[in-house]
């Protein structure tokens, strides 16, 4: 009986930890990604409002990303198997893959919005060649 007891009090204090690592784990991605906000890399005339916010919209979800992927590698920690991680590991890499892809085919085609209208600003065709027509200043 009092093994029992003991063997319980010793899967009270296992538990324990573990749940007081992961809330500290937590606490602290949830901190990180709050703290997070790079400057702008798309500075200047040459880019769009709508550059600028799509980089901001971008940074966030990566943030969020981050965070869902930090908190799940703790939850997997938890397993003594380990079995947890090696099921996860491609899972999350297939999924930062395809979530970069698309960042960067939304970020290509909103450059290349703002390249054809910087062209049209300066009285250029689409290839760059100059279209005979004055520029448009203060646009």
């Amino acid at each position: 009986m009092d093994d029992l007891i003991k063997l319980q009090g010793n899967l009270e204090m296992h538990w324990n930890r573990y749940f007081i690592r992961f809330a500290l784990a937590s606490l602290a991605a949830f901190g990180l990604a709050a703290c997070q906000s790079p400057q702008s890399s798309f500075q200047g005339e040459n880019f769009s409002g709508e550059t600028r916010a799509l980089e901001k919209q971008l940074n966030a979800e990566a943030a969020a990303f981050g965070t869902v992927q930090g908190a799940t590698s703790i939850a997997a920690s938890a397993d003594p198997t380990g079995i947890s991680n090696i099921v996860k590991a491609p899972v999350a890499m297939a999924a930062r893959n395809a979530m970069a892809k698309s960042a960067n085919a939304r970020m290509d085609a909103q450059l290349a919005r703002d390249e054809q209208t910087l062209y049209r600003r300066y009285g250029m065709n689409p290839d760059g060649t100059p279209s005979g027509k004055k520029p448009v200043v203060g646009q």
